[in-house]
């Protein structure tokens, strides 16, 4: 309840990017570091933020699709999926110690491993935690990782804890660039991720 309590609390703190689909474009131009690091540690200050959008499921032998609503504050994370992961609905909050999962159809645990919890119960190995990173756009900071960047610092693509992330499209909001489309996958298993609004802090006038 405490974690509901301040996503309620966050959502009257941020401020709508834009409404529909945001604007994509396509990561492009020869890679700039300087950029890369500028863009990386912009990003890292970024604690408070949320998003909706759809996100589909595929594993080889089952494939889904649904929406999703994302909210971080700081280290917590309120997250939402409507369809997907074969369990109706499923609602995930908590921190990076452990999270706590419910879905529609009675599942309720705790887990300090995600992914292969997911995975196993769900049967749609899901990595939440390098995810949070991952969705804004730069690497988990707590393991090493290769990355493609373009001009604008962007990533085009990274490789980190055996997953591939593409990117596919950014949109410009408030001040950040922020991925719009990407996909992860991992041998049979491949997720796709299209956000249609960011959230971010309202900034003082």
């Amino acid at each position: 309840m405490r974690h509901l309590i301040r996503a309620a609390s966050l959502g009257a703190t941020l401020i709508l990017a834009a409404c529909g689909t945001l604007p994509g474009r396509a990561p492009t131009g020869a890679p700039d570091e300087v950029a890369w690091q500028q863009r990386n540690a912009q990003l890292a200050a970024l604690q408070d933020w949320s998003l909706s959008g759809k996100v589909g499921f595929a594993n080889g032998r089952d494939s889904g699709s649904g929406g999703l609503d994302w909210i971080q504050h700081a280290g917590m994370t309120t997250l939402d999926f409507h369809g997907p992961l074969g369990a109706g609905a499923v609602h995930i909050e908590g921190g990076a110690d452990e999270l706590h999962v419910r879905t529609s159809r009675g599942d309720d645990f705790i887990t300090r491993d995600p992914e292969a919890d997911l995975g196993a119960r769900l049967h749609q190995p899901l990595p939440v935690l390098s995810l949070r990173y991952w969705v804004l756009g730069m690497p988990d900071p707590r393991d090493g990782f290769s990355k493609l960047s373009d001009a604008r610092g962007e990533l085009m693509s990274l490789d980190q804890s055996g997953w591939h992330v593409e990117y596919q499209e950014y949109a410009d909001v408030s001040g950040y660039s922020l991925p719009t489309r990407l996909t992860l996958t991992r041998g049979e298993v491949r997720i796709k991720m299209v956000v249609s609004d960011w959230m971010l802090p309202a900034v003082a006038p």
